[in-house]
């Protein structure tokens, strides 16, 4: 009777272990699987057709990576997918680095307003790692410092005909904007919105020269601005005068006035950057 007494102790106590250490099992098998849940799968190269270079075997494949690899947000429709295309697909060298990179320009020709220049400029390394994306209506690659690799000049421009410049360098595995015209000073050098004025040419011309004597080139843009409208000394815009009796009309073809204009920016050593020699907006008077 105690032997049996005993072995019903024994088995009870064997149970109530079982069911302490349960919990820790299934608590242990949640970590495994948390676990197993936050490992990030190795990167691919999102690009795939690096490897072709120069050639590109497969248009429509290598736009339709292109466009899913880095995100390109375009305007979709039968004559867009007749017309684009691969445009531009090189290596380059760009000011601030040694390295070759790989410069793609996709142009599929038609869009809204709002999307224009309806076309893509993309730099990427050698690994095929994204460095900038551009939505410039005209590039160049333009040598300003002697014996140093080319800047990349991008010109911006609105559906609406306004604009300006960007001067990009390679800074820290990436594209720094040098210029600082168009966005810290609001400076328009591309101008062919027949608004209140516009550019004569409608880009202005860019010059490189040593314009402080520093012994460094500078950059400046040079042009006209020719007023399509009547401006008082006030700055107000009018669309018409009376002269000898008759009514004049301004325009493009019948500008009111055309002021030379030369906005001179002077390469700062300390910052690396091409900054305004003076206030131009005051300067030319300039109001929108």
């Amino acid at each position: 009777m105690k032997k049996a007494f005993l072995s019903v102790i024994a088995s009870l106590f064997i149970f109530s272990c079982t069911q302490r250490q349960e919990p820790k099992k299934e608590e242990t098998v949640q970590i495994q699987h948390t676990d197993k849940e936050t490992v990030k799968p190795k990167a691919l190269i999102p690009f795939e057709y690096l490897g072709d270079y120069p050639a590109i075997k497969d248009s429509s494949k290598f736009i339709q990576n292109l466009r899913q690899a880095f995100d390109l947000d375009i305007h979709e429709s039968p004559s867009q997918q007749e017309s684009e295309k691969i445009t531009v697909f090189r290596k380059v060298k760009i000011n601030g680095s040694d390295q070759d990179y790989y410069f793609i320009e996709y142009d599929w020709k038609a869009g809204s307003t709002s999307q224009y220049p309806w076309k893509y400029q993309l730099l990427l390394t050698k690994e095929g790692k994204l460095v900038k994306t551009l939505a410039a209506d005209r590039y160049e690659f333009i040598s300003v410092l002697p014996k140093e690799n080319p800047f990349l000049l991008a010109t911006i421009v609105t559906g609406h005909g306004n604009g300006g410049h960007e001067l990009y360098k390679v800074s820290a595995d990436s594209l720094e904007n040098i210029y600082e015209g168009y966005y810290d000073y609001n400076l328009r050098t591309y101008d062919a919105h027949e608004d209140n004025k516009v550019y004569e040419p409608y880009e202005l011309q860019l010059k490189i020269k040593d314009y402080n004597n520093d012994g460094v080139n500078d950059i400046a843009f040079k042009g006209k601005s020719v007023l399509v409208r009547g401006r008082t000394p006030d700055g107000d815009w009018y669309d018409y005068t009376t002269i000898n009796g008759k009514q004049v009309s301004y325009s493009a073809d019948h500008p009111f006035q055309k002021i030379p204009v030369e906005y001179i920016f002077l390469y700062d050593k300390k910052t690396g950057h091409f900054k305004a020699k003076e206030d131009y907006a005051e300067k030319y008077k300039i109001y929108e």
